[in-house]
Formats: C-alpha cells, sequence, structure tokens
C-alpha cells in the first residue's frame, strides 16, 4: 500500500474528532522529492497539537527537508478514535506527507519529550506493523530515539536500534549520511548498526560502549527554522516559536534539563529581531514565543523585546515569554514594556522557604519573589502562574507551610494590582534525575507527597489561587522510568500489553494496569526510588554527560551542608 491516506473514505473520516489531524497538507508542508536517498520519518509519540509544538520536530523537518537527497516526513499518536479506526481496517500507521507506511519508511526518528510517552511510542511502533524490540526487526525502518527523556536510554534500550544523547542538529544530518551509505553499500542491518556507533552522542544496544553527550557548538552562529508548518488543528502553543538561546548555567541542583542543554549559547539580537519578522511572515501568527529554559536569563532581553517592538509587523503583535526568573532582568522587562499585549506570567520559585532553595541552588530571594509580583502591577499581564515542587531532598514540614505562606503574601499584593492578578499553583512530586546532583536521592513516597499537598491544599482553601497539581503515582513511576535499567523495558512492554497509553492524559492513565505490569515483570519499584550511595555504580554511568561526576558530588555535599546535615 502506498498512500494509507486515500484507502480511507471521507465517511469514516467524518466519525472520528479531527480528522484534519491525520491528511497533511497544512501550510508550509515539505514538497515531495523524486527517489531520495533517504526516507526518514520524524515521530512524536502524543496527539498532533502537542507535537505540532513540539521545537525539535520544526529544527529537523526543515534541516532535513533542505538536503536534496532526504525526505522527512511526519507521525503522531493517532487519538484512540481515529487508532480504532485504524485497527478495524487492518491499515497501518503512516507519514502525514505521503500517507506511505511507517514500516516503508528508511528511518524512525523518535523525540522522547517526557518519560510518559514510552508506551505511546510502542503503540506506534505495533500500529506501524513493526516488532517491538530492535532484535525481532529483520527489516523495515531503523528506529533512533533522542531529547531529555533519553538522556538515560536503558528503559528504551530494548525498542530502539539506537539512541542519542544530547543536540541533534548536527547528529541527525551526520546519521542520514551513515544510513546513506550503508544503504549504497548494502550493508546488513547489523553492520549498519555498527557504522552508527562511530557517530558522536549514538548509543547502539547492539555494540554498547561509552557515549559522550553531543553539543551544538555552533548553536549562536545557526538558523532556527523560518517556515514552519502551520498545523490543520490549533496546537497547544499557538505562536510562533523563536529560540533565542540554548543551555542554563544557574546549577539548579534538581533540574536535568539545565545539565542536559549546557552550555549557555545565545543567538544576537539582531539575528533574533530578522528571523523573527521572517517567522511571522511565513507561519501568518501575530504571536511570537521566545524560547529558552529562562527567557530573562537572555543576556539582552530588553533590547530585544524593545527591537522587536519597534519593528512589529502587525498592530496587535504580541510576544509569550514561556517561564521567567523572579529577579532584576523580569523586573527591568517589566517596566520596559508596559504597553505590549503579552500572556500570562510563569515563575518557578519550586520552594517555600529559603533554606530549602539554597538547598536546592534555586538563586533566588523571598525579596525578589515580592518585587517581581509588585512589578507586575504596572503591565499587561493578567495571570501569574507558580511552580512547586514537594518532597525535595532536605524538605521539612515547615517547608511546605512556607508555600501557603508565600502565596498568601503575593495573593495580598495581586490584589492591590490594576489588572488585578490572577495567581495559579501547580504542585508537583519531586523526581531525582539522572545528570543531577540529586541523581542519588531517595524519591518520595506516594503517601508523604499525599500528606505534604493535603497541608497545601488546606492551608489555600480559603484563598484567592487556582491550585492543581500531579498524582503521586505519577511522580513514582517517572522516577522508575528516569532512573531505570535495561529490566524496565519489559515493564514498560508488559503496561503497554495491559492496554497503557496516554499516560500523560489524566482521562486515560491507569494506574491500575501500571500496578499490574509491575507484578506481571517482578519489578520492585523500590529498588529505583531508593537512595544511593555516593560511591555505589549507577546503570548511566557509561554515558559522559560532560559534567564532571565529582562536580555532582560535591554538589550534592553543598546541598546537605546547606541543610544542616552531615555530609
Amino acid at each position: 500500500m502506498k498512500n494509507v491516506i486515500e484507502a480511507l473514505s471521507h465517511w469514516e473520516l467524518l466519525e472520528i474528532e479531527k480528522p484534519a489531524r491525520y491528511l497533511g497538507g497544512e501550510v508550509n508542508q515539505a514538497a515531495a522529492k523524486e527517489s531520495p536517498a533517504l526516507r526518514t520519518c520524524l515521530v512524536f509519540p502524543d496527539l498532533y497539537e502537542l507535537g505540532m509544538s513540539n521545537l525539535a520536530l520544526k529544527i529537523f523537518y526543515e534541516s532535513l527537508n533542505q538536503r536534496p537527497d532526504i525526505v522527512a516526513e511526519r507521525a503522531f499518536s493517532p487519538w484512540p478514535d481515529f487508532e480504532s479506526l485504524l485497527r478495524r481496517r487492518g491499515l497501518p500507521l503512516y507519514g502525514l506527507e505521503s500517507g506511505m507506511p511507517l514500516k516503508d519508511f528508511d528511518v524512525i526518528f523518535v523525540t522522547l519529550p517526557y518519560e510518559m510517552t514510552f508506551t505511546n511510542v510502542l503503540n506506534i511502533l505495533d500500529l506501524a506493523g513493526l516488532p517491538l524490540s530492535w532484535k525481532d526487526r529483520n527489516d523495515g525502518p531503523l528506529v533512533i530515539a533522542g531529547g531529555p527523556s533519553a538522556s538515560n536510554p536503558l528503559p528504551v534500550a530494548k525498542f530502539m536500534d539506537a539512541g542519542l544523547i544530547g543536540d541533534g542538529e548536527e547528529a541527525i544530518l551526520e546519521i542520514c549520511d551513515r544510513l546513506i551509505a550503508a544503504k549504497k553499500a548494502g550493508a546488513s542491518r547489523s553492520e549498519t548498526r555498527q557504522a552508527l556507533t562511530k557517530v558522536e552522542g549514538l548509543w547502539v544496544p547492539e555494540f554498547p560502549g561509552r557515549v559522550k553527550r553531543r553539543v551544538f557548538k555552533l548553536f549562536s552562529q545557526s538558523q532556527p527554522p523560518l517556515k514552519p508548518v502551520v498545523p490543520n488543528v490549533q496546537a497547544i502553543h499557538n505562536r510562533a516559536p523563536l529560540e533565542i538561546f540554548r543551555g542554563c548555567m544557574k546549577g539548579c541542583r534538581f533540574c536535568n534539563a539545565g545539565f542536559f542543554y549546557r552550555p549557555k549559547r545565545e543567538r544576537s539580537v539582531e539575528d533574533l529581531v530578522k528571523y523573527a519578522s521572517d517567522l511571522l511572515q511565513n507561519t501568518g501568527e501575530e504571536s511570537l514565543g521566545l524560547l529558552s529554559l529562562s527567557t530573562s536569563d537572555y543576556n539582552h532581553l530588553e533590547d530585544l523585546i524593545r527591537s522587536l517592538d519597534k519593528g512589529k509587523l502587525y498592530p496587535e503583535q504580541s510576544v509569550s515569554i514561556p517561564s521567567m526568573r523572579m529577579n532584576d532582568n523580569t523586573i527591568a522587562l517589566l517596566d520596559a514594556t508596559p504597553h505590549i499585549r503579552k500572556g500570562g506570567l510563569t515563575f518557578a520559585p519550586e520552594a517555600g522557604t529559603q533554606r530549602l532553595r539554597n538547598v536546592i541552588n534555586k538563586n533566588v530571594t523571598e525579596e525578589d519573589i515580592i518585587s517581581v509580583m509588585k512589578a507586575t502591577g504596572g503591565s499587561d499581564y493578567r495571570t501569574v502562574k507558580l511552580y512547586f515542587m514537594m518532597g525535595l531532598p532536605f524538605e521539612t514540614d515547615e517547608d511546605i507551610h512556607g508555600i501557603v505562606d508565600l502565596v498568601k503574601r503575593l495573593e495580598a499584593i495581586g490584589k492591590t494590582t490594576k489588572p488585578r492578578k490572577q495567581i495559579s499553583i501547580s504542585l508537583s512530586g519531586f523526581v531525582p534525575k539522572p545528570f543531577t546532583p540529586f541523581q542519588w536521592s531517595e524519591q518520595a513516597s506516594m503517601a508523604e507527597l499525599k500528606r505534604k499537598r493535603q497541608i497545601v491544599c488546606r492551608g489555600l482553601e480559603n484563598g484567592s489561587s487556582r491550585v492543581s497539581w500531579r498524582e503521586e503515582f505519577l511522580c513514582l513511576l517517572e522516577s522508575v522510568l528516569s532512573r531505570g535499567d535495561e529490566k524496565i523495558g519489559e515493564l514498560i512492554e508488559s503496561a503497554f500489553r495491559n492496554g497503557c497509553k496516554f499516560d500523560g492524559w489524566h482521562e486515560f492513565f491507569a494506574r491500575d494496569k501500571w500496578e499490574k505490569a509491575f507484578a506481571e515483570t517482578g519489578i520492585n519499584a523500590e529498588d529505583y526510588l531508593r537512595a544511593r550511595p555516593l560511591d555505589e555504580q549507577l546503570p548511566w554511568d557509561f554515558i559522559d554527560f560532560q559534567v564532571p561526576r565529582a562536580y555532582l558530588e560535591n554538589e550534592y555535599r553543598l546541598a546537605t551542608q546547606a541543610a544542616g546535615e552531615q555530609a
């Protein structure tokens, strides 16, 4: 079958929700190519609306399709109604551009943005008619994963022919060149995988060895995707995305992303203003999203915002700044541009007391937090969202009560501003991630997280803030999936066989099916949630993350000292 889309009738498509998710043909879609040397498909293991907001997919789609000898298509996790249609008709999952079945591509590149997509990956492979394990795939495409949740590739090693650790801009092109050469030479699958071990940052389960995290050193001089595909269905982030810098050097001890994207690399104001103009013209969007781990860390942010304001293409052009720090840079930004239309403000104080913020190396003081909240009073920002974690290392109940006290102070300030600010609070259990100073820490139990969450909710029940939280079992599961070894692949497959998918969606997450998977595989979650001594060999120690282990150990000791405990 060359085109699955053509096999579907209009009547069938009318029976499903948002059929435009599955038809392709969007503005800026890449043109077809005659007999390319390599056919690739970029897979995002979640809904179309989320995947079309993913920056990595936009980057790779544009760079691969700029090559005359490579074609890149897209595929996403189908919503259950469309999956049911495909299975009922015996039709495989396909690339949106051509309708070609996934099994007919040369390689599938899977982005792993968060652990709760792992079962979706297996569902996609199954829908494509491909065996789940790389050992059982004797033909069809190679499956290569990357992204933040692939930084420890062991939990998904059973399913992937290879996993990329780190930045992918240069690596994905090198991988394609290796695959083209292997294809021309008639190499076997094993020989092809062995050739891929020569790509820095790529780990191949068939030929395991040490691997170094890949860093895109030329980011500052690189051009971002300027002609991204405009989705047929409104994406979760309805804006033109512009990555202004990559990396972070703040050194928060809990943050995997802060170490994953090191070092910090910035694009110039002049380049960004030009890129912004091109992006808005090519997409028709009126909102520009300035992307980074924390936008207020950009060294020339005030200058950038003023320049964007001066060069506005549309009267209603707005700027979206997803995440900012509570510091002087943010106050300067609010003072500089009170008349620009913007969305809400998002901050992450993380902890409720200064003692605990010092422990986790979150370089923000309570005075900073109060000052920024007061500074929002003269801006057009109407909503303020605050992220807090519970179950952090060395946390006490005083720290949890500190969240309540801090939010109440901010509520009082928000009531005095014009326009009045609506505050929303997001609570999540802390997950100790690999390649951070807290990778040796214990994961708090579900009972403990629930108890602490109830303290916060009771303390704020008469306040004006909206409070949301992440289910405690999800925090436990994320810890197992991120800190796991190869055995966790059996757990993931068992959960998938039990019917798990879309685990990041509240309406689909099935705790009972995951608990059944733990029982079926005999895997004890406590083995992965426990605290670990600093001298213990960790499953992911074969990866050179380009952050010395000695540095992480020292940061852990500094945390214990800040907490007033024995190192």
